[in-house]
């Protein structure tokens, strides 16, 4: 079998239960015939092969009485390794609602093993913002075992992997190596990672009952919100006997959020008090003058389209915006105001590890290893999914409200934020964390900024026990792409989040 992978349409729903195997006549005779001796060594040998058989080939084969779905997976073991060796891994697709081999519909994933214990460790779900950006960028440039570098991959010592399990998802459909029929609208993706999850769950039963923790950036301050929302709603059907059915309940513990576009209002409010006042040489006078002009315009276009139901007035509120986000930077970096940079490619300002990852997904080697058919193109920045999210007006929402019910239910969350970005900057993130209708908003207001480890590395406010149930962090030197500017301050940081450790206590 190449690559150790399956192609194969693997169960997840039930049908209908399969008849239990009818028991062979024995002879009368207890003698034991050359019959009998190869009915015994036959299934022994079965028997040997399901006890020992890897877990997720072993899955795929046992779950033939339930509805079946596409999956196809490999093992890669030589192409990603961690300081402590080689990386336990699994990558390809999984097949969603809706999938066929005429109309695929097929998510890509790559899931790395914690180095400990990982059977019992915490599952990160890690995904892209965009919408459109792929979310191999995550692993790949500050979380994962290793990391790509311009002729290859060199092993991390700031992976989150050495204590957690990673699942990086190419989301939604179109993005990274993911492939086929798409959506354009948030909920809809977050319904598709759900049926992912379940599936998911299906090939790799072993790790179903582990936390899962939801995490993402930029355009994921809209994802995770959703994803979190649908899995909770789910699990709540569940419980009361609803929910779809062979679903089982997913362990969600937590969100992690880093430099979020969650609030349309909050965003766009806030953009130039970043741009023309803390960062004095991005917008000059004259530009900040033109546009504080455009900005009650702007605002009120948002609150009338948040009052609708159809795309128009939100993709007319995007328009009306637009204009405050496309001022002259004068060389000024969004993500990283610390940087001057004047190329004209949607990715020349970026850092060098975003073309190294493109191009890293494009060598045949590595698509024939993570099993990428040749006629998928990786696309690192899918434009076209962008536009059609744009297309329906997405961004003009307020995802950040969907925390209230999850806060009050118990589902942690935690916004660490780059303080150096102009894109999705830290003044808009605080205003509407201050406004979110929680349990633990009083509290939220009144809790101080505490400095850690030192006041030039962070600020921590954190409300309720150990790491908090309500927690924002504020990373003094660090852009949008806050693992990648600080990574080993970020992997303590999620160390003791997810572990739910004090900030102020030593970790392992």
């Amino acid at each position: 079998m190449d690559h150790n992978h399956l192609d194969t349409k693997t169960p997840l729903l039930p049908s209908s239960q399969s008849p239990l195997p009818t028991e062979t006549s024995r002879s009368e005779s207890h003698t034991p015939t050359s019959a009998n001796i190869r009915r015994f060594l036959a299934f022994s040998f079965v028997l040997i092969w399901i006890l020992y058989s890897p877990a997720d080939i072993w899955v795929s084969r046992q779950s033939k009485a339930l509805h079946r779905f596409y999956s196809n997976v490999t093992n890669p073991t030589d192409i990603c390794s961690s300081p402590s060796g080689p990386a336990v891994s699994h990558a390809g697709y999984i097949g969603l609602k809706g999938d066929t081999e005429t109309t695929p519909k097929r998510s890509f994933f790559w899931f790395f093993e914690a180095e400990n214990e990982a059977q019992n460790a915490p599952i990160i779900l890690t995904i892209g913002g965009g919408p459109g950006t792929s979310g191999m960028l995550n692993p790949l440039s500050a979380q994962g075992p290793c990391i790509v570098v311009e002729n290859g991959t060199v092993p991390n010592p700031n992976r989150w992997t050495e204590h957690f399990n990673l699942i990086a998802l190419d989301h939604p459909i179109g993005v990274g190596a993911s492939y086929g029929t798409r959506i354009n609208n948030s909920r809809a993706a977050a319904l598709d990672v759900y049926d992912f999850l379940q599936k998911f769950f299906r090939l790799y039963p072993n790790f179903s009952r582990n936390q899962l923790v939801v995490s993402g950036g930029s355009y994921g301050g809209v994802y995770v919100p959703h994803i979190a929302t649908v899995i909770h709603e789910q699990n709540i059907a569940l419980a009361a006997g609803k929910g779809q059915p062979g679903a089982i309940h997913l362990n969600l513990e937590s969100m992690m959020v880093s430099n979020p576009v969650s609030d349309a209002l909050s965003h766009y409010r806030w953009m130039l008090q970043q741009r023309c006042y803390n960062v004095p040489d991005m917008y000059n006078a004259s530009t900040c003058a033109e546009l504080f002009a455009v900005l009650p315009t702007c605002l009120e276009a948002i609150q009338f389209a948040q009052q609708q139901s159809e795309p128009g007035p939100r993709v007319a509120a995007m328009k009306a915006c637009r204009p405050i986000d496309e001022g002259d930077r004068h060389g000024t970096v969004t993500e990283d105001v610390r940087r001057k940079c004047y190329s004209t490619d949607p990715l020349g300002c970026l850092a060098p590890s975003f073309g190294w990852i493109d191009d890293f997904f494009q060598r045949p080697d590595i698509k024939d290893a993570l099993v990428i058919p040749d006629h998928v193109k990786f696309k690192i920045l899918a434009e076209d999914v962008g536009e059609a999210f744009d297309a329906y007006g997405d961004i003009i929402q307020s995802a950040y409200l969907l925390h209230e019910p999850l806060l009050r239910d118990g589902i942690r969350l935690l916004h660490y934020v780059g303080r150096q970005d102009a894109n999705c900057a830290w003044p808009g993130i605080i205003s509407f964390l201050k406004l979110l209708r929680s349990p633990f908003q009083e509290e939220f207001l009144r809790t101080p900024d505490v400095p850690w480890p030192t006041a030039e590395d962070a600020t921590v406010r954190v409300v309720g026990e150990k790491a908090g149930n309500m927690t924002y962090i504020l990373i003094q030197q660090a852009g949008h792409f806050v693992a990648r500017d600080q990574p080993k301050l970020v992997k303590s940081i999620v160390d003791h989040w997810v572990q739910n450790v004090p900030f102020e206590a030593d970790i392992r």
